[in-house]
């Protein structure tokens, strides 16, 4: 069964992500609500920022487990998000996995930006996208 979100099909359920919570940091509506439909359509609970600040704010007073982020974002973009992120201790959100999503790729090539767990490229590949997510969480020692 699928669910048509913004002229795209998805799977009801592609994964069980239903003991995540996931910060979404976009500029665009758009993109996140296809985001959260992604997400939501795997149990995954979704917080929203379209902004830096924002998003900086809810690490900081949420139980987040996954950031997925656009990169280029008004005023402070992902990448310095990133870096904030990771000057934060651990258990502040300093070691939370985060997503890169952008559709400025020239802009912010994947080799020159680190500390990602992962980065797609728009338009995003979803399945793919979810597949990496669980990939994730799998991994030895990631926070579940």
């Amino acid at each position: 069964m699928t669910s048509p979100v913004g002229g795209a099909n998805l799977p009801r359920l592609l994964a069980d992500l239903s003991a995540l919570t996931v910060l979404v940091v976009d500029d665009h509506a758009d993109s996140r609500d296809l985001l959260r439909e992604v997400l939501q359509s795997c149990g995954a609970s979704v917080l929203e920022a379209d902004n830096v600040r924002t998003a900086q704010e809810y690490v900081k007073t949420l139980k987040v487990n996954l950031i997925v982020t656009d990169l280029a974002l008004p005023g402070v973009d992902g990448a310095a998000f990133l870096k904030w992120l990771r000057e934060q201790p651990a258990d502040g959100g300093g070691a939370l996995p985060a997503i890169a999503v952008t559709a400025y790729h020239e802009r912010y090539p994947p080799t020159e930006v680190t500390g990602w767990a992962a980065y797609f490229q728009k338009p995003l590949k979803v399945d793919e996208f979810v597949r990496t997510i669980v990939s994730i969480f799998r991994r030895p020692g990631a926070d579940r």
